[in-house]
């Protein structure tokens, strides 16, 4: 019977059989294979039964001596090849990020899967740590990490510096669907980095070419301008809440970006001609503190001259409080001491009568106050008595 220093042999002389035991190696499942395939197969090609102890990492192989003989001869060439292969194995780590660890993997893994299953190499994709494992023979690991890496990053990588959060938002577009547009047209990967105005492109070299080509003209069409504005303009470009700002995006298509300074401001806009046209009147509407009419609105604009604080009221709470009580828009411009009032008739009418009762008695001591001082400056006095009229009356 012959047998390797590993194997023990039993005999059974009554059932005329034998039993032989092998130490399986460190890794046993090699002698279980896909499913079972492999023990399966030794026991159909040999006529032996196979039993493998997974804790002890013993195969116990039993039968007639002839087939238990056949047996061993496999499980020995088993363990060779194993042998060969490890005295053949390359581990390569990497660490490449969790999204691209994600992709490595792909949709329920079906990336991973084919790689394993086109080269033979196990690998070990941890997301969390943004890691990857590949054991194998060393050619083998070399052409999974390719793969791995194609899946990752594709098999050209560049980046385009797009300069501005404007054309970060012009790439992205609305819901993420010029981006999601320009990936599924080219076969190009496309990601930017949170926070960074740097777009990352992988894929084929035909396919990086195409899509930097499109967002090179999709930038270029879309080139815009800026404006400077002084600081003090900027809460009438963004609106309460930033509803101005965000009202003016929505209707025309544009992305508009607000940078201050020490003292100004500048407002960017990224649009096609026609859009950052219809733009630059918004905003400047906005800046003169123009409302723009709806239907059925009408737009009163009153004096307000010395009264324009008290109308305002602290930090505008007297604004605030009218437009909450009238329905209407109230855009006070301090320079020019005046009032732009904005809604349906009937509001703009009552809003005009309750400001009204607030400037017109300090405007009218003003004016009092005026007429007095310019009598005084002409020598004018109500109390003053002319000589010829003391004469006449005998005094």
């Amino acid at each position: 019977f012959l047998m390797d220093s590993d194997a023990a042999v039993d005999v059974d002389e009554e059932a005329g059989e034998v039993s032989v035991t092998v130490a399986a190696g460190d890794d046993p499942l090699i002698f279980i294979g896909k499913g079972g395939s492999t023990i399966q197969h030794l026991q159909q090609s040999t006529g032996a039964r196979f039993n493998l102890d997974r804790v002890t990492k013993i195969l116990t192989i039993s039968g007639p001596e002839d087939c238990v003989q056949a047996g061993v001869v496999e499980a020995q060439a088993i363990l060779a090849i194993e042998a060969e292969r490890k005295a053949n194995e390359a581990e390569e780590r990497v660490t490449w990020g969790s999204d691209a660890i994600k992709a490595v993997i792909g949709r329920g893994g079906s990336n991973i899967r084919a790689t394993q299953d086109a080269t033979g190499v196990r690998i070990d994709a941890d997301v969390e740590a943004g890691t990857l494992v590949i054991v194998g023979p060393a050619d083998d690991v070399s052409t999974a990490l390719t793969m791995c890496h194609n899946a990752a990053f594709g098999e050209v990588q560049d980046v385009l510096e797009l300069g501005t959060r404007n054309a970060v938002n012009l790439v992205y577009g609305p819901s993420f669907q010029t981006i999601r547009s320009l990936q599924d047209t080219t076969g190009c990967k496309l990601d930017i980095t949170r926070g960074s105005t740097t777009l990352k492109l992988a894929g084929s070299s035909e396919a990086v070419a195409e899509a930097t080509a499109q967002i090179r003209a999709l930038l270029e069409a879309n080139r815009g301008f800026e404006m400077t504005i002084e600081n003090s303009k900027v809460g009438a470009v963004y609106g309460k809440g930033g509803e101005t700002l965000r009202s003016i995006q929505d209707r025309t298509g544009t992305q508009i970006d607000v940078t201050r300074g020490p003292t100004h401001a500048t407002v960017s806009v990224m649009g096609t001609v026609e859009s950052s046209s219809r733009a630059r009147n918004m905003l400047q509407h906005a800046i003169d503190g123009e409302v723009e009419l709806q239907p059925g609105e009408v737009a009163e604009e009153i004096e307000l001259g010395s009264a324009t604080a008290a109308v305002i009221g602290r930090r505008g709470s007297n604004v605030a409080e009218l437009e909450k009580r009238h329905g209407v828009k109230i855009n006070v411009r301090s320079e020019l001491q005046k009032a732009r009032v904005v809604g349906k008739p009937d509001a703009v009418a009552a809003a005009v009568k309750d400001i009204t009762a607030i400037a017109k008695p300090i405007m009218d001591a003003e004016a009092a106050q005026k007429k007095a001082d310019e009598a005084q400056e002409s020598g004018e006095s109500a109390w003053q008595v002319d000589v010829a009229d003391d004469d006449a009356d005998g005094w």
